[in-house]
């Protein structure tokens, strides 16, 4: 089967490989000028652990982490509890992107600057249009293009977005030094506001990601650091430092993102299917990005080796096989989120709402046992 993936993230670069692997004709395309460096932190559980190993990638992945640090969770000085992330790495996101694209990319041709622009279904497949002016026929359409995926749009989305917005809005800073000198993480809790606080893998730095319950519209990130200094200060004396580096930085030193899940009706139409964000999008606080796309790329590549002739068929397996995991984990990051930022007592029951249809739809998605090596 001759398959085009849109994406060179870390979902498009697995299911690349692992199609490959199966006997496709595999290529990729990326919008992007040239593979990803740098960026935030990005969380690798151990289930996102495994895939890796699967796809031969474990040895890129441990280069560039290191395990993640306990964190602990206070509200003002009070400790309410400690987490401790046994086998879970955590990297700068784009270093890791850009090494698992490269790993892929020893087997599967992936051009980057290329940008599609048009999808035209077909009886027997489907032609993707470039922005050059060229156009290619394909036998399947992998979209693995992220948040706001352009396969999704032009093949998929129909008349109503899927995307979910809360009024949730993310300050991310970054700050020198770690917490009291040590490998410690935390979330931090307060009055409509939380705190996550991370060290980098890579050098003396710390990410200290606020969320603000500010509506919807766009916010700037100035006007929102003397809140989260606020917080950072009412924590106590560890993150007194980083209270002083948040109210003091520059505009060109922040970022700010919205809260935002894609929670789409359906992940494939005909001979075009979606892949990780694109598909169900969780929000980047939810640490399971990783996670669900690289198994949602191994449920598909197992589905497709199952029926070959039949992308269809297996796209809908797919997509029964992993929903339920999506919708859990959108739900609780979700809940979470919107009942420690709520304001009043409707804002707080909807987070409570979120939290029960969490429990209620919770459900594993196995990883297929397979191995992709190409020794």
């Amino acid at each position: 089967m001759k398959i085009l993936v849109v994406g060179a993230g870390i979902a498009g670069s697995a299911v690349a490989y692992m199609l490959t692997h199966d006997g496709h004709d595999v290529c990729g395309v990326e919008a992007a000028e040239a593979p990803s460096k740098g960026g935030y932190q990005i969380l690798f559980d151990r289930t996102a652990m495994r895939v890796t190993r699967q796809i031969g990638a474990l040895d890129v992945v441990n280069e560039l982490s290191t395990p993640t640090a306990t964190i602990t969770v206070a509200r003002r000085k009070k400790v309410l509890a400690t987490i401790t992330t046994d086998g879970y790495r955590s990297a700068r996101r784009g270093d890791l992107v850009g090494a698992i694209a490269a790993h892929a990319a020893r087997r599967v041709p992936f051009h980057y600057g290329r940008t599609l622009v048009g999808i035209q279904q077909t009886i027997g497949g489907v032609v993707a249009r470039f922005a050059a002016g060229e156009a290619e026929a394909y036998d399947l359409i992998i979209g693995a293009d992220g948040l706001n995926s352009t396969v999704r749009r032009l093949a998929v989305e129909g008349d109503r977005s899927p995307l979910y917005e809360n009024g949730r809005h993310n300050l991310w800073v970054n700050v020198p030094g770690r917490v009291a000198g040590t490998e410690e993480a935390a979330i931090l809790l307060g009055d409509g506001v939380g705190a996550q606080v991370f060290p980098y893998t890579d050098h003396d730095e710390t990410l200290v990601l606020t969320s603000f319950n500010v509506g919807v519209g766009r916010h700037g990130g100035v006007a929102l650091l003397p809140r989260a200094a606020d917080l950072l200060a009412s924590a106590g004396s560890r993150f007194a430092a980083f209270a002083e580096h948040v109210r003091g930085a520059a505009a060109d030193q922040i970022r700010v993102t919205r809260f935002a899940q894609i929670r789409a009706p359906r992940w494939h139409a005909r001979n075009v299917v979606l892949i990780g964000d694109a598909a169900h999008c969780v929000d980047p606080l939810s640490g399971v990005g990783a996670h669900g796309g690289l198994v949602g790329g191994a449920i598909f590549a197992e589905e497709l080796k199952r029926t070959p002739g039949d992308a269809a068929g297996a796209a809908r397996r797919y997509t029964r096989r992993l929903r339920p995991f999506a919708r859990s984990a959108q739900f609780l990051t979700a809940g979470l989120m919107e009942r420690a930022t709520a304001h009043g007592i409707r804002q707080r029951l909807a987070g409570d709402w979120s939290l029960l249809r969490a429990a209620l739809a919770v459900r594993r998605a196995d990883v297929p046992h397979r191995n992709y090596s190409m020794a």
